[in-house]
Formats: structure tokens, sequence, C-alpha cells
């Protein structure tokens, strides 16, 4: 098989092969970093990259093992599975495949990766780039090392044996100061953080839905201790870093307390960046209670309703997939019952039957995006499965009393 990898017929048919097989891109190249071949033909490369050499150099797998798949991630997200080749140890080229992504990448993390790099390409030329590459999740690219692994050598090897290398960073992870003298020193001060006993009292508040003793027990008594320092450079940052963390714990309770999980975590995103617009320490404390109490209030509103598992389930897979259609067939496999058990079911317990439900959260919805949006009503609607805007528009007046139109109306006045 090594003789036959240096056979540019073999290298381009191989290419060829992988390509057509996982779907991704494929490179073979020299010592010298020289592209021998690739597939596809016409690739757009990354445009932060000045030329391929770079890339390459960046990849740094001259030190990789032989014949061993070796998955890395970049600093801009791009992911690829490197085998080094070589007889005797004696480096010879090396196959690339990539670059993918784990997933599409929001236009925000696009704009955040060219701030945080300081980057001087546009935003949009970069995002064409993204869009350019295939999505492709872990599992599926680390059998695709494995494949062209075997396919190249006929050497089986398990997912585990894939190594994992995060490029263009440090290994030298530690920590500055040894955090034993940092005990040592608060001892002798007597100055202690915020115990973990006031900080579970505090989350047990949102997990109940309790708002009033949230706010009384908000402020840290100094009986209690102090919170800790998050920053040593910025007193605004580590305030900010300190709210991150209490937003954090605060998520993961509320669940805890019935929070459907896709609202809790698109709060916490929400009101962690809204975190980084604010220009005080002060600010950022009454931003934070007013963050808790939002969680508090909104596990409070799912506390007075105790539904058992199977409409629980069918609540959720509503609430995932309100933009498709939902049919009684559809949530009965979910929970595995019988439809007509089901509609009896979940008629008892919520009060309305399973196709009033489904309607009054899309109304619920639709509310939402004429109030936060400038979406026309032929999109909303469409998203929302309805058949026309009669349809639409009867359904919304049935449960709002007002037209989609003359609401929206309402939500602009001052």
């Amino acid at each position: 098989m090594e003789a036959m990898l240096r056979d540019i017929e073999d290298i381009e048919y191989f290419s060829k092969l992988i390509y057509e097989t996982v779907h991704i891109p494929v490179f073979y190249i020299n010592k010298d970093l020289e592209v021998i071949t690739g597939f596809p033909a016409i690739f757009t490369s990354n445009p932060i990259y000045p030329s391929y050499d770079e890339l390459f150099t960046q990849l740094d797998f001259f030190n990789d093992p032989l014949h061993v798949p070796v998955l890395r991630t970049t600093n801009f997200l791009e992911n690829f599975i490197s085998i080094k080749v070589g007889n005797n140890d004696k480096f010879e080229g090396a196959w690339i495949l990539g670059p993918s992504v784990y997933s599409p990448i929001a236009e925000e993390t696009i704009y955040g990766l060219l701030n945080d790099f300081q980057v001087r390409i546009s935003g949009d030329t970069l995002k064409e780039y993204y869009e350019s590459l295939p999505v492709i999740n872990k599992l599926t690219l680390l059998h695709a090392g494995l494949l062209a692994t075997y396919l190249l050598y006929s050497k089986r090897l398990s997912v585990t044996d894939v190594i994992q290398k995060d490029t263009m960073l440090t290994n030298n992870v530690t920590i500055e100061e040894n955090p034993d003298l940092h005990v040592s020193k608060n001892r002798q001060e007597i100055s202690f953080h915020a115990s973990f006993q006031w900080e579970q009292m505090l989350m047990q508040c949102v997990k109940e839905g309790r708002k009033e003793d949230l706010i009384n027990k908000f402020v840290v008594p100094e009986s209690e201790g102090k919170p800790g320092v998050l920053s040593k450079k910025s007193h605004l940052r580590s305030e900010k870093n300190l709210a991150i963390s209490a937003i954090t714990l605060a998520t993961r309770y509320a669940i805890d307390g019935g929070l459907h999980p896709e609202m809790a975590y698109t709060m916490s995103d929400l009101y962690i960046q809204g975190l980084e617009d604010i220009k005080s320490a002060l600010e950022v404390q009454i931003y934070l209670r007013e963050a808790l109490c939002d969680f508090t209030d909104r596990v409070n509103e799912v506390k007075h309703h105790k539904y058992t598992t199977p409409i629980i389930e069918c609540q959720s897979y509503i609430f995932k997939h309100l933009y498709e259609e939902i049919t009684l067939v559809q949530l009965a496999k979910v929970v595995n019952l019988h439809q007509n058990y089901l509609s009896a079911l979940f008629k008892k317990e919520v009060g309305t039957s399973i196709t009033e439900y489904i309607l009054k959260q899309k109304v619920e919805e639709a509310k939402k995006l004429l109030t936060h949006s400038n979406y026309p009503l032929s999109e909303i609607y469409t998203w929302l499965n309805f058949h026309d805007q009669s349809h639409f528009t009867k359904v919304f007046k049935k449960y709002t009393g007002t037209t989609p139109k003359k609401y929206k109306n309402q939500c602009l006045k001052p």
C-alpha cells in the first residue's frame, strides 16, 4: 500500500472515493505542503488564511503518528481529520479530510470571531465561506476518519483510537496562583466566599417560584461571606462574570423547577448577552436581580399546572415542533399511548383538547412575533402552518378577541 500511495492515479482514486463516500472535502499534500490532488476540484478556502500553506502549518500534523486519524478543531470552528503518511517514520505527506462544521455557524458567532481575533475581512465574506462547508456531526466525522484509514491501509480502528486535538491552542493551562495560599490568606483575614448554603437557599427560591423570598435573600448578608473576585483587572468585569455564573445556575434550577429547557436556555443566552452592554457594577446587580426574578416568575407559572409524564412529554413535543404540522397520531407515538386514551387524558388534565391547545400555542407564538418583530402576516401564518390568512385571522380573533392587524397596531402605540 505504501508504494501504491506514491502513484498519482492511486492518490486521486482514493481521494475521490473518500470524498464521494463521506461527502467531505479531501486533499492529499506532500512533504513540501503542496496539494497533489483534492476533491472537490474547486473549493472555497477560508478567507482568514492567506494560503493553504498557512492552514496546513497551523494544523501542525508533522509530529502525529503515522497512519492514525487525528481530529482537529481550529479556533474558527472548522473540523479536520488528518492522516499522516510515511514510511519508517519518514514523513511523506498527509491526507486532509475537511473542513467541515458540526452545525451551521450563526451570524452572531461569525461577527464574534471577527471581533475576538481582529480579522480584517467582511462578515459577509466569512459567512459565505461557512455556508459552503458541509455540516457533519462529530461521531460521523470520527467514523469518516476510521473509514478513510481502513480504505487506505486496511487498518481497523475504533472511535477511541482517533486522536483528538484542538489546534492553535496552548496545552499549558495552569492556575497562575496557588489556591492553597489564597485559602490560607482568607483564613488569616477571616474573609470567606459566600456560603454554599446561602447560594442553595437563593436558587431554591428560583426552583420553587418564590419571588418574594428571592428578593429578600438576593443580597449576601455579611455573616454569609462575600462574593468572589472573578477578574483582577476590572471590578465591572468581575461583577459581570459573577452575574453570568448566577444566571447559569438559575437556568439549571429553573429547569429543575419545571421550566421548559429550551425556554430556560434561551433566556440564559439573552440575559448573558445583555450583560455585555452594561456600564456600571450597580446596573449589573439590578440586571441580575431582574433576570433571577424572571426565571422565578416563569417557574411559578409552570408550578400551577402539575401534569402526568405523558402530558408533559406532549407539551414538550408541541413546544419544539410548533412550526410544523402536529397530529394526534404523532403525539400518540411520542408517548406510546392509544390515540383515544391520550386525547381523553389530555382533555382531563389540561382542560382543553389537543387541537385547541396547539392552536392556542400557535396564537401565543404569533402574538410574540407580532409584538417583537417586523415579519409580515403572510410569513407568520405560513410559518405556523395556517391554511391562509383568513383561517389565521379567524383563529387569532377567537383567542384574543381582535384581529392580528389590530393587535399589532395596539402593540405599536406608545
